[in-house]
């Protein structure tokens, strides 16, 4: 074969060569990154959490907004010093790193470039030379492309740091709590020099950090020598390294571990990570300090009531004006397995007992099926044979009462005048149930509590009435966009109700006063308790917060007669104390207004009428100009009695003998009621009462 044959054969291959390379990089030339880590904090800036996407257990990748000057200097002196000067592939760099590899007989230098290095982390593969040859090809083209700069901001959102963290802003935030920004020259040196040997610089071991304290040092002399630190901020800078604090691996906080598994677990589906990429760090509304307050209350609480069969417990804390989920206790501990700890009672559906009653006398109300100054029956022939908790019965109650005193059998009334649609569809609308089963499926037992529904929904549900009928949706975050709430009540019959819940003395006599439902500030409460004791419940508004307390057991078993009041009340009572701030004192106008433009009345508790000086049961209720009452009661009743006997007079009772008794006028299905109370009766007994 002739050498002119022979140059042109090889000129072929050359060009075929080049050809296949340019087509392997080609396809390599482009710039992108992982998705961007969720790190989830809480409203002081303390670590929460962190959200990954999908299955990739890397971590970081924030992009810049900007380079800062001393982290492209510092990355720079040790990466790659001649950046600014070759187009993608350094030539000085690889003469050198042939001359060394031939002196030493192995590989011990690769030349590598920044953009070398871009394209190996964008497509990772092994270390051969046709591999090396495709990242040389493909760092000119990004060059080419993009730009040094570009390419530049690229590195430093996809290089190691160490212990699963990329790019040095989620490096400066994971190692110093810090914007990238922020940081000193000896912080950034330290950085800087951890890309090249991330396993053997791991910051949280000790021979890591020895290691890269040297490499930062060196880091230093270099940006010394080229002019870019003067001798001031070197001898400061060396100092600083000397005494450098780095802060533990921060960790899911272990009381909070329900909240942040709720969180990422939300916050891991595309749609919501979109809206929060280009700022990746996400303030949260949780308050580890409340969270840690409320955990410790649970816990101690749980030493009392388990010997009862209250083996977990739940607590929900929001923020009454903005629905912000301030704290979540989801068990009296994640890793107690004996009592199903891992399980997150507060997104678990209970059966809620009497504490939707609240949201149905409000339905009620606005519904015009109910008013302020009606009477309900408190009898023993309930509807549908229900019957009150303690198998007592208080005769005729007004609205106030019959709620605050938490009755079965008025509250089915309520529920059955209110219809069962409409009650079932309103706890739709407040998020209590989704609809997958007919309201015929619990009937009236919807008024008692027999619909399940979670603690979390129940919070939802109080802030309806916390914020004058307006629904608000529970967040975690400002950052995510809350739909706005519907109207679910007017706001005079959210008043109404809160402030019937706010009065100790319409909780008499079912429950005592002193109790752990009362509190030495504004309170509106309800309890409830589920058949058989096997849940109880209890809810407080106060001026700042709405709480919601759930107690019983993993397994639906009964407890020893724990209820709303025994059970729930008493934990409610502390935490409530807890998050009370003297210094923001509310009085009951404030925490509870009056319904705008009503009336207040005092009128007879057993008609709902005006009083009259006979009256012995008085009751302050507010009303409507529309709704007040006209006329005067008449079922106390000042009558003349015959004094030797006690019993009304007659026309043969002496003149003498005359005297004037209050008596209780009352329609005859309370006969038995008014008698077994000792009520001195006007009215004879109907021959078919007992």
């Amino acid at each position: 074969m002739s050498l002119t044959r022979a140059l042109g054969w090889l000129n072929l291959l050359g060009g075929a060569s080049l050809l296949l390379l340019l087509g392997a990089a080609s396809w390599r030339v482009r710039l992108e990154a992982p998705p961007p880590t969720l790190q989830l904090v809480d409203q002081h800036d303390r670590f929460l959490g962190e959200v990954g996407a999908g299955d990739d257990e890397r971590l970081g990748f924030w992009p810049l907004q900007s380079t800062p000057e001393r982290v492209v200097a510092a990355t720079l002196a040790i990466e790659d010093r001649r950046f600014h000067e070759h187009p993608g592939v350094d030539p000085v760099g690889v003469a050198r790193a042939l001359q060394q590899n031939l002196e030493a007989g192995t590989v011990v230098s690769g030349a590598s470039t920044v953009p070398m290095q871009v394209a190996r982390l964008q497509d990772p593969g092994g270390r051969t030379l046709p591999r090396k040859l495709v990242e040389a090809t493909t760092a000119l083209l990004l060059v080419d492309a993009y730009g040094r700069d570009a390419v530049l901001a690229q590195y430093l959102t996809l290089a190691p740091y160490g212990n699963n963290v990329h790019g040095v802003r989620y490096a400066a935030r994971r190692y110093f709590d810090k914007p990238v920004e922020d940081l000193s020259w000896a912080e950034t040196a330290l950085l800087a020099g951890i890309p090249q040997s991330p396993g053997r610089m791991n910051l949280y071991t000790k021979d890591g950090r020895r290691r890269a304290v040297a490499r930062a040092l060196r880091i230093l002399d270099w940006l010394h020598a080229d002019g870019i630190i003067d001798d001031a901020e070197l001898a400061g800078a060396q100092q600083e390294l000397k005494h450098l604090r780095i802060p533990q691996r921060p960790t899911r906080p272990e009381n909070a571990l329900h909240a942040v598994l709720a969180l990422e677990a939300e916050w891991s589906q595309p749609e919501v990570r979109a809206k929060l990429e280009s700022n990746p760090r996400v303030r949260t509304t949780l308050d580890l300090d409340v969270q840690g307050d409320v955990t410790r209350r649970v816990q101690r609480h749980l030493t009392g009531t388990r010997p009862l069969g209250g083996t977990q417990a739940a607590v929900v804390v929001l923020d009454r004006h903005t629905g912000a989920l301030v704290a979540s206790v989801g068990s009296g501990g994640f890793h107690d397995a004996k009592n199903a700890g891992a399980i997150d009672y507060t997104r678990t559906a209970r059966t809620p007992g009497s504490t939707l009653k609240p949201l149905l006398y409000a339905s009620a109300l606005d519904g015009g099926s109910l008013h302020p100054g009606q009477v309900l029956e408190d009898l023993s022939d309930g509807p549908g044979g229900v019957q009150n908790a303690d198998n007592r019965y208080l005769g005729p109650m007004m609205p106030r009462r019959a709620l605050a005193n938490s009755r079965n059998v008025p509250a089915v009334l309520v529920a059955e005048a209110n219809g069962l649609h409409r009650t079932f569809d309103l706890f739709g609308r407040l998020g209590l149930h989704d609809g997958s089963v007919s309201p015929s499926h619990y009937g009236l037992g919807l008024a008692i509590g027999g619909m399940p529904t979670s603690p979390l929904q129940l919070a939802e549900a109080y802030l309806a009435l916390a914020n004058d009928g307006q629904r608000v949706r529970v967040h975690t975050s400002d950052r995510l966009p809350v739909p706005p709430g519907d109207r679910a009540f007017s706001p005079e019959h959210s008043r109404l109700v809160l402030r019937w819940l706010a009065d100790p003395m319409a909780r008499l006599p079912s429950f005592p006063r002193g109790s752990a439902l009362e509190l030495p500030f504004p309170a509106a409460v309800k309890t409830g308790t589920s058949p058989d004791w096997r849940d109880a419940w209890s809810v407080g508004v106060t001026a700042d917060h709405v709480v919601v307390v759930w107690l019983g057991d993993p397994d639906w078993r009964p407890m020893a007669r724990l209820g709303g009041q025994t059970g729930a009340a008493p934990l409610l009572n502390r935490v409530l104390r807890d998050l009370h701030h003297p210094q923001r004192e509310a009085s009951l106008g404030e925490a509870f207004p009056a319904p705008e433009s009503w009336s207040r009345i005092t009128v007879c508790g057993t008609s709902g009428l005006l009083t009259t000086p006979a009256c012995g049961d008085r009751l302050d209720e507010w009303f409507s100009e529309q709704g007040a009452p006209t006329t005067h009661d008449a079922t106390w009743v000042r009558a003349p009695v015959d004094l030797r006997t006690g019993a009304p007079a007659t026309d043969a009772t002496p003149a003498g003998q005359l005297g004037l008794r209050t008596f209780v006028d009352l329609p005859p299905q309370y006969a038995a009621l008014t008698a077994a109370q000792g009520l001195p009766r006007l009215r004879p007994a109907v021959p078919s009462e007992p």
